[in-house]
């Protein structure tokens, strides 16, 4: 039988240990946005504009939580639009242009999500980052993951010029008779309808250098990949496709991860539980 003290030496060094993150055993790159902590060196999750005197001001966390009375707090009565999210405490995305901003405080109330209302778009300003221009070839892995709700129509998450049959990489909604979800990957178009899923969904795609699989709520999709050259000068863009020019969308985002490495089934899963947990799909 253990000491006394052995036992509280335990205990202390059990109270002491940090909380550990989905993403922290995940090598790869990263660029995400969350109102939770994902990784252990988040430390700021936005950086929000009030609309009063168009100040802005970042906004960290509270018990591993987007702290929403510093939010609330700063915007005011007003409108609250976001500027820049973060990855690991580094700028993950970024909107200068204030007409561009998605929305997070509407007069005065949080929205839990940023709103798109079909002109607003994040920019990552990369065309790659790590070993990944969301470009599926043997060379390249990735996952991209989106939390979507509210989708009428638009680009989610896109690395795509305007001509279809040159587009490396875009999910986005259509109307059509019902809400479909399509994915162009290298100029082929796949068609998914999720009509039966209401609220939050979460959108996976994951390239592992021969086969692009898409989930929906965990849901299997087959995805098929074109022969299309890589667009080279085409930015990852968040709610837009054509580096912001064309194609915006309109619903909400309450996530995006993407990743420069195709994550095995047991990975996904857990961060889909993850993600599934804490927006109460």
């Amino acid at each position: 039988m253990p000491s006394l003290g052995l036992g509280l030496g335990l205990h202390k060094q059990q109270m002491l240990k940090k909380p550990s993150f989905i993403l922290d055993d995940i090598d790869a790159n990263m660029l995400y946005f969350s109102f939770s902590k994902i990784h252990k060196d988040d430390t700021v999750c936005i950086r929000v504009r009030r609309s009063s005197d168009n100040t802005e001001k970042d906004i960290g966390f509270k018990n591993n939580f987007l702290d929403i009375d510093d939010l609330l707090s700063f915007v005011g009565s007003g409108n609250g639009y976001i500027t820049t999210t973060y990855s690991k405490g580094i700028v993950s995305s970024f909107q200068e242009v204030i007409g561009s901003q998605p929305l997070i405080v509407e007069n005065g109330a949080y929205l839990g999500t940023l709103k798109f209302s079909g002109g607003q778009w994040l920019d990552t300003g990369v065309t790659r980052f790590g070993n990944t221009g969301l470009f599926c070839d043997t060379n390249e892995e990735f996952t991209v993951i989106t939390v979507t709700k509210n989708e009428v129509t638009g680009t989610a998450i896109g690395r795509a010029t305007a001509d279809v049959g040159n587009r490396t990489f875009q999910s986005y909604f259509s109307l059509e008779e019902l809400l479909i979800l399509r994915v162009v990957v290298r100029g082929v178009v796949n068609r998914l309808d999720i009509v039966e899923y209401i609220g939050n969904k979460i959108i996976t795609c994951v390239w592992d250098k021969s086969n692009l699989s898409g989930y929906i709520n965990g849901e299997f999709f087959p995805l098929e990949v074109g022969s299309a050259a890589n667009q080279t000068g085409q930015r990852i863009i968040v709610g837009a496709r054509t580096n912001g020019t064309g194609f915006y969308y309109e619903g909400d985002v309450t996530a995006f991860i993407i990743l420069d490495k195709a994550l095995t089934t047991e990975e996904r899963q857990k961060v889909e539980n993850y993600l599934n947990q804490q927006f109460n799909l």
